[in-house]
């Protein structure tokens, strides 16, 4: 997939802006298999994270990953800051009843305890001394927050991550081979319009305390 970041920068945003999150969406037949294979795998941080099988019951303590599972067809049980995703993140609605574990930064090991999951998704972005009390509860499988100079590969990397850890691989192969055709389109849209390869300026702001 690293193929994607070789087309031009325009393409690349303006497909990423016009439609990838429309590509996060799932099949309504698709589902995470279940099999009673364990599985063993490294995360971002160097952990060897090993499961019983494929993990259903889920929590998710960033953004991005809750964004994931739902795409894989996993609905978690858990996810931080459940009424900021709701306002924030409409790329896939979480429409199921996650509990609701705290802030992104700070979740709390008591709630997420009870909840009694087989997995904890988090990013390095987490304290790693949160990440040693969550290790206590269950598996925690960490994935890289972001990666300026390959962002896409990243997330796809993520992607094939959590995939592994769901049972949910299929579902990501389909994910990624649409991603690609709305790449593909998007391209051949600025192509028509006479902007290939023309240069652009992308910033993403904010309203913080008035400023």
């Amino acid at each position: 997939m690293r193929r994607l970041l070789r087309t031009a920068p325009l393409a690349a945003a303006a497909a990423l802006l016009l439609a990838a999150c429309g590509t996060t969406e799932p099949a309504a037949d698709e589902a995470p298999k279940a099999s009673a294979e364990p599985i063993t795998l490294t995360d971002a941080s160097g952990a060897k994270v090993e499961l019983d099988g494929p993990a259903t019951k889920v929590v998710g303590t960033e953004w991005n990953v809750v964004e994931h599972l739902l795409s894989l067809g996993v609905e978690p049980v858990g996810v931080a800051d459940v009424k900021g995703y709701k306002t924030w993140d409409s790329a896939v609605p979480l429409t199921g009843d996650a509990k609701d574990i705290g802030t992104r930064g700070e979740p709390s090991t008591d709630t997420i305890a009870a909840l009694n999951p087989d997995l904890i998704v988090a990013t390095t972005d987490l304290q790693p001394n949160a990440v040693e009390q969550l290790r206590k509860i269950a598996p925690v499988l960490e994935v890289k927050s972001a990666d300026a100079s390959d962002p896409v590969g990243q997330m796809l990397e993520n992607l094939d991550l959590i995939a592994k850890a769901t049972g949910t691989t299929e579902q990501a192969a389909t994910l990624k081979k649409d991603f690609d055709a709305k790449l593909a389109e998007g391209a051949k849209a600025l192509e028509d319009a006479g902007l290939k390869g023309a240069p652009i300026a992308f910033s993403d702001g904010y309203v913080v305390s008035n400023q």
